[in-house]
């Protein structure tokens, strides 16, 4: 069959669509993160499929059909209503991994991971515009490479500052993202008294990812170099500082 070539992110090797499959480089974290897939297909959350390995060693998933919401397709989470819809298919997603058996000899990757050794959950650790298929089945998250035990609220804080927009810059006022902070956190199962903590978790996790950044592009990774070069670790750390600027006020009025 033809190959066609995915935009595969930052850091992916290549990413191939095979007629109704994606092919993509393994590693040590695939056997794991396919059993997890399984899994999520025995409780009929929506979820690439996986199929083992091709005759070159990729990966095989089954092709999500549909747009990415970044970049194009950014309006779709406009509505106070989207920010709910992705908390609630987060929480599905929580809910149908709590009686994953992980396996004893499961190895994970080690980027965008809870430092914490936490097992509440295994996070999906980039549950983002760029990982949200819409399509005609409705919307389904892709790219569970990352995937790793950690905290629940570590996966949430990640997915509210991408889905969110809390940037400096963000072209909502403060009033829309009250609002959008709100209905995120209504839809992803996040108590009152816990919204506090998971806004404290994004400080954590953004400016924890920019300091990941430098410090593999310090240790002489090219890839990582590029990104940096390209300002990506300014750009998260300019998020941590946001939401750190208006941590208490937010939390006051969240509650």
């Amino acid at each position: 069959m033809d190959e066609e070539r995915l935009a595969g992110g930052n850091l992916n090797a290549e990413v191939l669509r095979v007629g109704q499959t994606v092919r993509r480089e393994a590693g040590p974290w695939t056997p794991a993160v396919h059993d997890l897939l399984t899994h999520l297909q025995e409780q009929s959350y929506p979820a690439p499929v996986p199929h083992g390995l091709d005759a070159s060693g990729r990966e095989v998933l089954s092709f999500i059909p549909g747009e990415p919401v970044h970049p194009n397709n950014l309006h779709l989470l406009d509505a106070p209503r989207s920010m709910f819809r992705v908390g609630r298919l987060i929480a599905d997603y929580h809910i149908a991994q709590a009686d994953f058996d992980t396996p004893p000899t499961a190895e994970w990757r080690a980027e965008g991971s809870d430092p914490s050794g936490s097992t509440e959950v295994v996070a999906h650790n980039d549950l983002a515009p760029w990982n949200l298929i819409a399509g005609p089945d409705g919307w389904v998250f892709i790219d569970w490479d990352l995937a790793a035990p950690g905290r629940r609220l570590w996966d949430l804080a990640w997915a509210l500052h991408s889905f969110a927009g809390l940037w400096p810059d963000s072209p909502h006022d403060d009033e829309e993202l009250i609002t959008r902070i709100l209905a995120f956190c209504e839809g992803a199962n996040v108590e009152p008294l816990d919204r506090r903590l998971l806004l404290e978790t994004v400080v954590e996790r953004t400016g924890g990812h920019a300091a990941f950044l430098r410090a593999q592009a310090e240790a002489g990774d090219s890839n990582y170099q590029r990104l940096v070069d390209e300002g990506h670790a300014n750009r998260w750390e300019q998020g941590a500082r946001f939401v750190e600027s208006n941590l208490d006020r937010w939390s006051e009025l969240l509650v």
